[in-house]
């Protein structure tokens, strides 16, 4: 009866640490992870995320394939999962800031969108990319696109590659960076 009782206790403990610890297992290691499936990306509709990247910009030359790259460009955005769409998920920005040289440009509105491309010619995990709305300093609108991928990267974990462009009225400038996502 004794030996009864303790295979009836363990096999309980064993029970109870696999209805709690299991869960703690599936979890996302990072937040890059979240998009890679799509169970994933329905758990964490509602999530806020957070990217921070730096790079270089320039104006377009003759040529649209180069650009004179005399310009620091730094970025912070804070967005969330709004929906789950076809391939993807639909992205919404709540703040944040871009910076050419040392004018900084506050987030206004915008959206987006992440998801994991079919064609495997890509190298990268997920794609994704902004449309985002921004003021300057003087009240002054513009406009700042960008796509990006996330690479998995061996020591420094996943990066973010992003290339852009941003429109200032009719000033037009290129950028790149690269950055991380962080759960926010």
């Amino acid at each position: 009866m004794k030996h009864a009782t303790k295979l009836l206790t363990l096999g309980s403990v064993f029970v109870l640490v696999f209805i709690v610890a299991a869960p703690m297992f599936t979890v996302p290691a990072d937040a890059a992870t979240v998009l890679e499936s799509p169970t994933a990306a329905t758990a964490s509709l509602g999530d806020s995320f957070g990217i921070i990247a730096r790079g270089r910009g320039g104006t377009l030359v003759d040529n649209r394939e180069e650009f004179l790259a005399n310009y620091q460009t730094r970025m912070s955005l804070n967005f969330t999962i709004a929906r789950q769409g076809e391939r993807g998920v639909i992205l919404e920005v709540l703040a944040g800031e871009f910076a050419l040289n040392d004018t900084i440009f506050s987030f206004d509105d915008g959206i987006g969108f992440a998801g994991r491309p079919q064609d495997e010619r890509l190298n990268g995990t997920i794609v994704f990319g902004f449309r985002i709305n921004m003021i300057d300093p003087l009240g002054e609108t513009a406009q700042l696109e960008f796509l990006g991928r996330v690479r998995r990267t061996e020591n420094n974990g996943p990066l973010l590659f992003m290339k852009g462009r941003l429109t200032i009225g009719e000033m037009v400038f290129v950028f790149a960076q690269i950055g991380r996502i962080h759960r926010a």
